[in-house]
């Protein structure tokens, strides 16, 4: 459930009387599962004998009804209420399906080859763990640290590699950083050694030291108090909410101009947008039945023993949603965003709550929605544009990612994704690039401060957009922008567009090359605008980039195989919401949407859905530390055909004048205007 704290729409907690059908007959099928729910789950678990106080909660989130349920419901049904759990018991990893509204156990089963997301129960005390280890005390010696308690340990995940010693184990691997004298924790990598654990044993199985590699001397703090000469402040630019917001958030639902949706929040994917529709003329017409992040892969570049392993995934591995921080109005989002909170569960099957993780907040963007003056009559209409964003930002080790679901007054949807935070980064002999050894040291990334290297890495984020434009069944066409011959006339060469509809999933895997322009959109072949074209939406990548610099027979381009591709067209699948499978935590094998693809199964005039992947190639820069500035990517989807004409013609304005300048300019006059 959200739970909205600053305008106190908060869904009213229900009296404990109520029986489970009756409440049940309040939410709707797609609210998270609620502190009651959760708590249900887990006592069935209990009855059923297959839970104890050893076992640990990798993900409990909801079990999404089907979709032609959910579309069939209406409010004060009976519904299916379900959760799906990984369950973590000593070695072992079990997928379970709860279902809430019979009180019974539907599914046990054992996930064989796979490990479960890092839980926060292991995470915790992995520092200590490690710090405490007599070999790896020793090799922190060697390099000057003696006071083991003035050292941070970040767990990272293992990945694959097929090494022999590593096979079957559910691994760790911990570098360590200095933090003496620096309020940056990552200022002062230990470099050459880290400990690889073994989380089922708790305990080190090696300390791996490749040789001591001074640790840099920079405290490289960025608080206001630590950077030297702040420049003068600011006259204050305020954008603020006069009167009362111009939506409202009522039991999940949030509306705003002609937009209605549900928000929910996911432990592993954070923000989820589901039945996002558009009020045309008084028709509600379904645009995205369910949108939200699926993976988000960071894999670094550089090949030697304490980094070819850094190939992470922060969503299936960590979770975004679990990672959310809260949000500081003023500085996060806008002083006049309301603030909601989210309800999760622990690693020990305990509902909690994270208080003021997802901003709602309109702004006026500084742009126009549309204009024209009139250069003949000096008369001007315009809109400025206004927007709506539903924003969340997560804080997974060094770096903070922003995401935000941004509604337009004229249909479209935009999806922003931003980086900032603290660079990865390794310690070196060098001090600068005048340095003999530089050279070398530089050989897979960037100095960016004496003695630091930041590492070559990419970042891709994958979404998962079930797009059902104006009805379930709907068809991919590729518009493809061609060079052509005119028949007649004096031109050489124009362009024109040829259209092709993907009939299986092969002829819809889709790279951004903005060399062979292509509109990607999404069409219901069984509805017509009133001059008859197909009603569409538009996905516009926004220059983003892919993953093909390395070999697809890589581990690392394995375990991160959707980003090979932008875009990825599948036939919808309750149980396909994972860009890269299900369980991404040393994974060993081809799973996701390269595999599921392979089916080729039919697309055509059904109902589909799209993954698009967007992201950046990050080569490093001395202006990303010792905090990077934000790096933004965004997509869009815009209504194409999809209305009748401009939807935003009927957005009021305040302001209406004539401009009639050219008057008084020689040559010109009001009733015989010079257009030369």
């Amino acid at each position: 459930m959200l739970h909205v704290d600053t305008l106190k729409a908060i869904v009213p907690c229900l009296a404990l009387s109520l029986s489970l059908h009756q409440a049940l007959a309040q939410w709707h099928p797609l609210d998270a599962l609620s502190a009651e729910e959760v708590e249900r789950a887990v006592s069935i678990l209990n009855n059923e004998g297959l839970i104890d106080k050893d076992t640990r909660f990798a993900l409990m989130t909801l079990r999404e009804p089907g979709k032609a349920e959910t579309l069939a419901w209406r409010p004060g049904q009976p519904m299916e209420r379900g959760a799906f759990c990984v369950v973590k018991q000593g070695p072992k990893t079990f997928e379970a399906e709860i279902d809430l509204l019979r009180g019974k156990v539907a599914i046990w089963r054992t996930v064989e080859k796979a490990q479960a997301g890092v839980l926060l129960d292991e995470i915790i005390g992995t520092t200590e763990l490690v710090a405490s280890d007599p070999d790896f005390q020793q090799a922190l010696a060697k390099r000057g640290v003696e006071d083991f308690s003035r050292v941070y340990c970040p767990p990272l995940t293992a990945s694959y590699f097929a090494i022999p010693d590593e096979e079957g184990k559910r691994l760790l691997k911990v570098p360590c950083f200095d933090l003496n004298g620096t309020t940056n924790p990552y200022a002062k990598p230990i470099e050459g050694l880290y400990a690889v654990v073994d989380l089922n044993a708790r305990k080190v199985l090696e300390v791996v030291d490749t040789g001591v590699v001074p640790t840099p001397p920079d405290a490289a703090q960025f608080d206001e108090g630590s950077v030297g000469e702040l420049r003068q402040k600011l006259y204050p630019i305020v954008q603020k909410q006069e009167r009362r917001p111009n939506y409202s958030i009522e039991n999940n639902w949030i509306s705003w101009q002609n937009w209605k949706f549900h928000l929910r929040v996911d432990r592993r994917l954070g923000p989820v947008i589901s039945l996002a529709t558009y009020s045309d003329r008084g028709s509600e017409r379904s645009v995205l039945y369910q949108g939200s992040l699926s993976e988000i892969y960071v894999p670094y570049m550089d090949p030697g023993e304490g980094w070819f392993w850094k190939t992470f995934m922060d969503a299936g591995e960590y979770g975004y949603g679990l990672l959310a921080s809260p949000i500081v109005p003023g500085v996060d989002c806008p002083e006049h965003a309301a603030l909601l909170s989210a309800t999760l569960v622990d690693d020990f099957g305990k509902p909690y709550e994270l208080s003021e993780v997802v901003a709602v907040f309109e702004q006026n963007t500084g742009m126009v929605s549309w204009r024209h003056y009139e250069l003949a009559t000096g008369a001007y209409e315009g809109r400025p544009s206004v927007e709506l964003a539903v924003r969340m930002i997560s804080a997974i080790g060094n770096y903070d990612y922003q995401i935000d679901w941004i509604f337009t007054q004229d249909g479209s949807v935009k999806v922003r994704v931003a980086a900032t935070g603290i660079n990865a980064v390794k310690a070196v002999s060098s001090a600068d690039m005048r340095d003999p050894t530089a050279t070398a040291d530089t050989a897979y990334g960037a100095m960016i401060a004496p003695h630091i290297v930041a590492p070559n890495h990419d970042h891709w984020f994958n979404f998962r957009l079930d797009l059902d434009v104006d009805g379930v069944n709907n068809s991919f066409l590729m518009q493809r922008l061609a060079p052509a011959e005119p028949d007649a006339g004096p031109r050489q060469s124009i362009w024109t567009t040829v259209e092709t509809i993907a009939q299986t999933e092969l002829q819809a895997r889709m790279k951004y090359n903005p060399a062979e322009p292509k509109l990607w959109r999404f069409i219901n072949p069984n509805k017509t605008n009133y001059l008859g074209n197909p009603v569409s939406y538009h996905l516009a990548p926004m220059n983003s980039a892919h993953h093909d610099l390395l070999s697809p027979e890589s581990f690392t381009a394995i375990k991160g195989g959707f980003a090979q591709r932008n875009l990825w067209v599948t036939p919808y699948r309750r149980d396909e919401r994972y860009a890269a499978g299900a369980f991404v935590n040393q994974k060993s094998e081809l799973d996701g949407l390269d595999k599921w693809t392979e089916a080729d199964r039919p697309i055509e005039n059904t109902d589909i859905v799209a993954w698009y992947t967007m992201g950046f190639h990050h080569a490093p820069r001395s202006e990303d530390w010792p905090v990077a500035p934000m790096m933004v990517k965004t997509f869009t989807l815009r209504p194409f055909n999809f209305f009748d004409k401009n939807p935003a013609l009927d957005v009021p304005t305040r302001f209406r004048k004539s401009f009639p300048q050219f008057k008084n300019v020689p040559g010109r006059t009001a009733t015989k205007p010079n257009l030369k």
